[in-house]
């Protein structure tokens, strides 16, 4: 069966949706999976997960990421741009309107009361992909073993990547059990080449280097934090959980910038705001420069780690029909399952802490798992509530 093939307008508008309701960082990659996959069927449960673990080995914000391969997958280069620039645009107008009204007006009492609630909400987010991912990877003992490893790895505070990988390379040398793709699976459209892939990587790289050139002419503290910003994607493997305590030692303790109370201040404020928590970068910037600022970090921080997607997702597709690469796509994904169940207990212990945090948890996991509510209305009831009560 052949899939149908979005335009670049529905692309953007879909993943527009998306980056409205996007809360919670990994635990935005569920609702994706039921857009791609279930809802519009433009990719393979196979393909879309084949992605996850893509993603994981790559520098960058995870699902930011994600979208940006879909994009790539179904509409090249121009898809990948719309998708990944769509997903981050309501986090950038969210978080660029709280940065001025905090330092408009001070400290946002009621930022506090939103962020405990919506915390809960993420938790059970994080608990929806945690059975959903859980139930299709950890099917057979392998993985189900390689998850467990993983959780007890990312416990022991191990290296995000060298856990990934590690638990790939194992899984191909365990017993190759259900590998084999799904039956009534869409027709997968051949893999490119990549050298037109490469080639708009390598011109949207030259187009932004002479940007920061006459950026560093114009204004060398804008041309700086665009330096830092891109460093900042490019080193950091595994999301903005990774990536937040490097851009804290940056801008507060080598370059002052901010103060530790604003740095936690904009966490805070990255945790209400739709969309990759790394969306912090615009805090940063708008505290640093103005909107200018928020502008240029936001781009600076998000894209060099699409170009890699953009540049290198032909090439992965070519190689993960071997032998070898199956299996080891599977490990990296029972590792993801580990990292869920790890980040989901972390929070869970950090955010469970009285009954109303309870209450909102379980009642949002409830409509999100039990009733199959939409996102979208079940975040709206949570800040409602949360409002109310905190």
């Amino acid at each position: 069966m052949t899939r149908p093939h979005p335009g670049i307008p529905a692309l953007f508008r879909s993943f527009l949706y998306l980056g409205v309701t996007a809360f919670g960082g990994l635990a935005m990659i569920e609702p994706l999976r039921r857009l791609v996959v279930q809802d519009r069927g433009w990719l393979s449960p196979r393909e879309f997960m084949d992605g996850v673990a893509f993603c994981q080995v790559i520098p960058g914000a995870t699902v930011v990421q994600l979208a940006t391969y879909v994009g790539q997958r179904l509409r090249g280069p121009a898809g990948a741009l719309a998708a990944g620039a769509a997903f981050i645009l309501p986090a950038f107008v969210s978080m660029t309107a709280l940065t001025w009204l905090y330092r408009s007006f001070g400290h946002l009492a009621w930022v506090q009361a939103l962020s405990r609630g919506l915390n809960a909400a993420v938790l059970a987010l994080l608990l929806q992909a945690l059975w959903r991912l859980g139930r299709d990877i950890c099917r057979f003992w392998p993985e189900l073993a390689l998850a467990a490893g993983a959780f007890a790895a990312f416990g022991a505070q191990l290296d995000y990547l060298a856990v990934f990988l590690g638990a790939g390379v194992l899984r191909c040398c365990l017993p190759r059990a259900g590998e084999a793709g799904g039956p009534g699976s869409p027709e997968v459209p051949k893999a490119p080449t990549g050298v037109r892939e490469l080639a708009v990587a390598a011109g949207l790289l030259a187009g932004a280097l002479a940007g920061w050139l006459a950026l560093s002419r114009h204004s060398p503290l804008l041309a700086q934090l665009a330096a830092l910003m891109a460093k900042v994607g490019v080193i950091s493997f595994g999301g903005g959980y990774v990536m937040i305590p490097v851009l804290q030692r940056e801008v507060v303790d080598h370059l002052h910038w901010l103060s530790l109370p604003q740095f936690l201040d904009g966490l805070l404020l990255s945790y209400v705001t739709p969309g990759p928590l790394i969306i912090l970068a615009a805090f940063t910037g708008y505290l640093v420069q103005g909107l200018a600022g928020a502008a240029v970090a936001t781009v600076a921080i998000f894209l060099p780690p699409i170009l890699i997607v953009v540049g290198l997702s032909p090439f992965y597709q070519q190689v993960k029909g071997a032998r070898w690469m199956q299996p080891f796509i599977r490990g990296v994904l029972a590792a993801l399952v580990g990292m869920l169940a790890w980040t989901t207990l972390k929070m869970g212990l950090a955010t469970l802490t009285e009954v109303k945090a309870w209450a909102l948890m379980l009642g949002a996991a409830i409509a999100l798992l039990g009733l199959d509510m939409n996102l979208l209305w079940v975040i709206l009831a949570v800040a409602v509530v949360s409002v109310m009560i905190f």
